[in-house]
């Protein structure tokens, strides 16, 4: 069959479906309603997914969750365990929902779907580090620490913490010769540190200095398998942070004690 008696077949099949009521005319106005709309949905679902992924973010640098790693395979474990999975699921559904959405407009229909979702997630990507690089997140952190965010008050309030007693977050308020006293989820918690705790940033820790320590806790003590400091780029916690400007005492190497005696 040539290519022209092809092409009249297909037109007169079309238009005996036509004839038949088989096949509706549609107004152009239609469509164009039907690709607003599409644009519409696509155009919230980009900025619901950089919200979602530039949080999620900003919990890990914020939190501290992303020290982790420097504790080696333990810490790897922690941030698994640590990591906001339900966050990450909606924004990968969000994702998956974009781009069955992007296929329905010409430019990426006839392109390989790997290269729309390529884009897609450079796009979220660059978003949000632009994103992070604003004062969005830590002014709604600020606001939901004064209960002024009703919405999300709740998701700003508990990001980051950790959600297992080997992960504390706090606030150094006394070295001691064993190790230092920290103010964890408005607990006080004694620390001790031995030969074999790590130090990923170094041990000269101060007071007053913020930091993320793994290890067993039993009551109110921690047998610290690892200490690192956390980046408090916007003062988030100055409120539990010492009023004194200079610390007092400095945990240095040389100062480790030996283990605890059983």
């Amino acid at each position: 069959m040539s290519e022209k008696t092809f092409e009249k077949s297909i037109k007169e099949l079309v238009l005996d479906k036509i004839k038949k009521g088989e096949v509706k005319m549609r107004p152009k106005a239609h469509f164009i309603l039907k690709t607003i709309l599409a644009l519409s949905v696509a155009v919230v679902l980009v900025l619901f997914v950089l919200y979602l992924t530039s949080f999620i973010s900003f919990s890990f640098k914020a939190g501290g969750i992303g020290v982790l790693p420097g504790f080696g395979s333990r810490g790897l474990g922690s941030l698994f365990s640590a990591m906001p999975w339900p966050l990450i699921l909606i924004a990968a559904v969000l994702i998956f929902v974009l781009e069955i959405l992007v296929r329905r407009f010409a430019f990426s229909y006839r392109q390989p779907i790997l290269y729309s979702v390529l884009a897609i997630v450079l796009v979220v990507s660059l978003g949000s580090f632009a994103v992070n690089k604003t004062y969005l997140h830590p002014a709604l952190f600020q606001r939901a620490q004064e209960n002024r965010l009703p919405l999300a008050g709740g998701l700003y309030r508990d990001f980051g913490l950790p959600k297992s007693q080997d992960m504390n977050r706090g606030i150094v308020s006394e070295i001691t010769e064993s190790g230092f006293y920290f103010k964890a989820n408005g607990e006080a918690l004694n620390v001790i540190v031995s030969a074999e705790t790590r130090f990923p940033k170094g041990a000269g820790i101060k007071e007053g200095e913020l930091v993320m320590v793994l290890g067993e806790r039993k009551g109110d003590t921690i047998q610290a398998f690892g200490i690192s400091k956390i980046n408090d780029d916007f003062n988030f916690f100055r409120g539990d942070r010492s009023t004194s400007t200079e610390p007092r005492h400095m945990l240095m190497p040389f100062r480790r004690p030996a283990p605890l005696e059983k």
